[in-house]
C-alpha cells in the first residue's frame, strides 16, 4: 500500500483574517466553515451545595459557577440565576427563587422546611443563556438527601453490581473497513480479564480489558468473513465489514499537536478534517486521500477538553468521526499546607491554599471551599468541578466513575474512554447545536396597562421601586410602549419589593413569572438529568457514634404575633394611613360621632361605643342644644374600614413583586470572643463560596471546629482566569 503524506491547510476562526490558499483547500474549507453555526446555548452552570445530606429544617448553602462554554472562563453575560429545589421525581417543587450573578459567580442559601419529607431532592439552576425551549438534557443539577434524624443516614454502602453480561463494540471512526488496519474498542460489564477475537468462529487474537472494563485491539478485517468477540462467557458479533470505506485512527495526541491516520479501501478524493470544541470551530485540515493520509493539527492554542473530529468528502458528507480529548492533564491544581491530622473540639484550623497550573506555576483563581462532617457526604456522589466541565457535561451519557480520569494515579486514558462514545453523544456537536432561542430573561420585561380603555399613546409613567421599610429606593420610567425592565439593580431592592406608579389614571403593572415558563416547558418535555452517580446500595451495619452527638439540635421555633397580619410590614403602615385618608369621621366636643352642631373634632377610637344622629335628623340640627328621640340616633362600637392587601395596593397605585432572595452570612464562630461553654453541634464548619487566591495563587483559610468528634472533609473547587478549572480536597479529625 502506498503511503502518501499530503500537505494540509489550517483555518483558525478566532483570527480575523486568513491567507488565500490554492484549490481544493481554500474553497472547500470556507464552505465547510460556513456550515458551523454558533449556538446561543453558550453557558454552562456548575451547581454545588455546602454538603450532600441535610436534616429537615436546616439551611442549604449553594454556589454556582456560570461558565462560558467555549472559553471555560466565568461568564459576564447573565445577571440572574433561577434556582429550584424539587423532589427527585419532579412532582413537588419546594423552592424557587432568583439570585444575582456577579461576574459569573452566584451564591446564596435556601430553607429546607422542618416538615419536609425525607428523601432525595434535586437542585436545579437556570440562566438566560443556559436553558432553551427544546432542551432535552439537563446538567445544571446537584442532588441532596434530606433526613429527619441523623440516625437515618446510611453510611455503609456496597457496590450495585450490574448482572447483565453484555459486550458493546465501538469501531474507531464509526465503521469497520475491509483491507486496512482498524482500531476497535469494546466494553464489558465483566471484571477485567482476557478474551478472544473470532473469525468465522475460530479464535485469531487475544484481547483484554484494562481500564473501566474497556479494551482496545487492532486487526485487518476481510469483507468475506464474520467476526465476533468472546469474553466472560458471552459472545458478540462485530458490525458488518465495509468493502469501500475509510478508517480514521488517532496516531498521536500531544501538547503541541495531534495526528490522524486516514486509510481508504476502494475510495479516493479530496477530504477535509474538521476539529471543533465546545460549539466553536477550531481547525480545518484539507488533503488528497488516495490510499493513506496522515494529517497533523497544531493544538497548543486550544483549551482542554473534548474535541469532535470529523472527516468530510467534497460534498461535506461525513466519512468518519470520533471524539478526542485535547490536553489531558491540563487543569488547575489546588494544594493545601499547614493542616494538622487532628484537632480538639472548638480548635482553630489555619491552612494555606495554593492554586497552580499543571507545571506548578501559581495562578490566581476564584475558589469555593466547604468543610463538613464526612457523615453528611453522599458516597454516591462522584462529580466535581473538574470532571463536570472537562467531561461529564460534554457527553450525553452517564459516566460511572468520571473522577478516575482526572484524579487516579496515573489518570486513566480519556482517549480510550472516548473510543466508546459516539460523536453524536457530544453535547456540543454540530448536529446537537440548534438555533434555539433562550426562553428565560436576564431582565424582566414588565408592562403598564391602562385599566380603562386603550391608550394608544403610552405616557412615560414615573416609577418608584422600594423595599418594605423604604431603606432602599430606586426610580424608573416606562418607555413609549408602557414597558420597563427589572434588572439586577431593581431586583436587588428587596426579597419582596414594591413598585409604585404616579399617574391620575389607573394602571395594572404586569410582571412576568419566569418559573411558570420553566414549568410549562418542562411539563411538555421532561428533561433527562445526567447525575453521573456511583451505583451503590445501602449495606448492613449500625450507625456511626457521631450520629448521636446531633441529638440536642434545636428542631423548631414558632413565633406568633397578635394583631392584623400583612405579608409585608409596609402594608401595615399603608393600612394605618388608609384609615385616616379620605375618612371624615370625627367625635365632636359633645362626644357624639359626626355631630353636625360641632362640625369637627377628634378622630374616633377603634372599638369605642359612640352615639350618632341618623342622616335625616342631622339635616335638622344646626347648633347646641338639640333635641332627639329614640329613633333619631344609633349607638354602637366604632370600627375603621378594613382593606385587603389587594385593595391597599390598588388604592396606593402599587404592586408587590419578588426580587432576589436576600443573602444571609454563613455563621463562623470566633471562640476568641464567644463563649466556649455553649454546645456547638455544627456539621458544616466552613463555607465560603468565593475565596480569591492572589497573584501568587495563595489564600489563607481560618475556621473553628465544633464539638462534634468526627472525621471532616474539605473540598475546594475553582476557576482560574485562563479558563483552567480544578478541585482539591483535604481531611482531618476532631478528637
Amino acid at each position: 500500500m502506498k503511503v502518501l503524506f499530503n500537505f494540509f491547510f489550517i483555518v483558525n476562526l478566532i483570527c480575523s483574517g486568513s491567507k488565500v490558499y490554492s484549490q481544493p483547500g481554500r474553497v472547500l474549507m470556507d464552505s465547510l466553515a460556513r456550515r458551523m453555526n454558533m449556538s446561543l446555548f453558550n453557558e454552562s452552570i456548575y451547581l454545588n451545595s455546602d454538603k450532600d445530606i441535610y436534616i429537615a429544617g436546616e439551611n442549604l448553602w449553594f454556589n454556582a459557577f456560570v461558565m462560558d462554554r467555549q472559553s471555560f472562563g466565568l461568564s459576564e453575560t447573565d445577571k440572574i440565576l433561577y434556582l429550584e429545589i424539587m423532589s427527585l421525581n419532579g412532582d413537588t417543587v419546594i423552592w424557587k427563587e432568583m439570585y444575582p450573578v456577579v461576574h459569573g459567580v452566584c451564591a446564596g442559601h435556601a430553607y429546607l422546611p422542618v416538615d419536609l419529607r425525607k428523601g432525595r431532592y434535586l437542585l436545579k439552576a437556570y440562566t438566560g443563556h443556559s436553558f432553551t425551549r427544546d432542551q432535552p438534557y439537563f446538567f445544571a443539577t446537584a442532588t441532596i438527601q434530606v433526613v429527619k434524624d441523623p440516625r437515618e443516614i446510611s453510611n455503609n454502602w456496597k457496590e450495585a453490581l450490574d448482572k447483565t453480561a453484555r459486550i458493546d463494540i465501538f469501531p474507531e471512526g464509526g465503521q469497520l473497513v475491509s483491507g486496512v488496519t482498524n482500531t476497535v474498542a469494546f466494553r464489558t460489564e465483566s471484571s477485567s480479564g482476557k478474551g478472544k477475537l473470532l473469525k468465522n468462529g475460530v479464535a485469531i487474537q487475544d484481547i483484554e480489558t484494562k481500564q473501566d472494563h474497556i479494551g482496545v485491539f487492532q486487526f485487518t478485517p476481510d469483507a468475506q468473513a464474520t467476526y465476533s468477540i468472546q469474553y466472560g462467557g458471552q459472545e458478540q458479533q462485530l458490525p458488518a465489514i465495509q468493502k469501500n470505506g475509510i478508517a480514521l485512527h488517532l496516531l498521536h495526541n500531544g501538547k503541541d499537536s495531534i495526528a490522524f491516520s486516514i486509510a481508504a479501501s476502494g475510495w479516493q478524493g479530496n477530504v477535509l478534517l474538521r476539529l471543533q470544541m465546545n460549539g466553536a470551530l477550531q481547525m480545518i485540515g484539507a488533503g488528497v486521500l488516495r490510499d493513506k493520509l496522515v494529517i497533523k493539527i497544531p493544538v497548543s492554542s486550544l483549551p482542554a477538553g473534548i474535541a469532535e473530529v470529523s472527516l468530510f468528502d467534497e460534498q461535506f458528507q461525513v466519512l468518519a468521526s470520533r471524539l478526542v480529548y485535547v490536553h489531558a492533564g491540563r487543569k488547575m491544581h489546588v494544594h493545601f499546607s499547614g493542616l494538622q491530622d487532628t484537632y480538639g473540639p472548638k480548635g482553630m484550623v489555619t491552612l494555606k491554599m495554593t492554586t497552580t497550573d499543571e507545571n506548578g506555576k501559581p495562578i490566581p483563581a476564584a475558589v469555593s471551599v466547604r468543610v463538613y462532617d464526612r457523615l453528611f457526604g453522599d458516597a454516591r456522589r462522584n462529580r466535581d468541578l473538574t470532571n463536570f466541565y472537562y467531561l461529564t457535561s460534554l457527553l450525553r451519557d452517564t459516566l460511572i466513575n468520571p473522577d478516575h480520569y482526572f484524579d487516579s494515579s496515573p489518570p486513566l486514558s480519556l482517549d480510550t474512554l472516548l473510543l466508546t462514545k459516539q460523536a453524536i453523544q457530544y453535547n456540543l456537536s454540530e448536529r446537537n447545536l440548534k438555533e434555539d432561542m433562550p426562553v428565560l430573561p436576564d431582565s424582566l420585561l414588565c408592562t403598564a396597562v391602562a385599566t380603562h380603555g386603550t391608550d394608544k399613546k403610552h405616557p412615560n409613567l414615573s416609577l418608584l421601586f422600594f423595599n418594605y421599610n423604604k431603606s432602599v429606593n430606586q426610580v424608573g420610567m416606562t418607555n413609549e410602549k408602557g414597558q420597563f425592565f427589572l434588572r439586577q439593580e431593581e431586583l436587588s431592592v428587596g426579597q419582596r419589593f414594591f413598585i409604585r406608579y404616579f399617574s391620575d389614571k389607573e394602571y395594572v403593572l404586569l410582571v412576568p413569572r419566569p418559573f411558570d415558563t420553566i414549568m410549562a416547558i418542562e411539563s411538555k418535555r421532561k428533561p433527562v438529568y445526567f447525575l453521573n452517580e456511583r451505583h451503590l446500595l445501602p449495606g448492613d451495619g449500625g450507625s456511626r457514634p457521631n450520629m448521636l452527638q446531633y441529638g440536642n439540635m434545636l428542631k423548631e421555633v414558632i413565633v406568633s404575633s397578635k394583631g392584623r397580619d400583612f405579608s409585608d410590614t409596609y402594608l401595615g403602615f399603608l393600612d394605618s394611613i388608609a384609615k385616616f385618608e379620605a375618612n371624615t369621621d370625627f367625635v365632636g366636643a359633645c362626644g357624639w360621632l359626626n355631630c353636625p352642631a360641632c362640625g369637627s373634632g377628634k378622630k374616633p377610637v377603634e372599638g369605642v361605643v359612640y352615639s350618632e344622629l341618623k342622616d335625616n335628623k342631622k339635616t335638622l340640627v344646626s347648633g347646641h342644644p338639640f333635641s332627639f328621640g329614640p329613633d333619631d340616633y344609633t349607638k354602637q362600637a366604632y370600627h375603621y374600614p378594613k382593606y385587603t392587601e389587594e385593595e391597599l395596593l390598588k388604592k396606593f397605585k402599587m404592586i408587590i413583586t419578588k426580587g432576589f432572595w436576600q443573602h444571609a452570612p454563613f455563621y463562623h464562630p470566633d471562640y476568641e470572643k464567644e463563649d466556649t461553654r455553649i454546645n456547638d453541634t455544627r456539621n458544616v464548619l466552613y463555607w465560603d463560596p468565593l475565596v480569591v487566591t492572589n497573584e501568587h495563587g495563595e489564600a489563607t483559610i481560618r475556621f473553628y471546629c465544633s464539638d462534634i468528634k468526627s472525621s471532616f472533609v474539605g473540598v475546594a473547587e475553582g476557576v482560574a482566569g485562563n479558563g483552567y478549572v480544578g478541585t482539591g480536597t483535604f481531611n482531618f479529625s476532631v478528637r
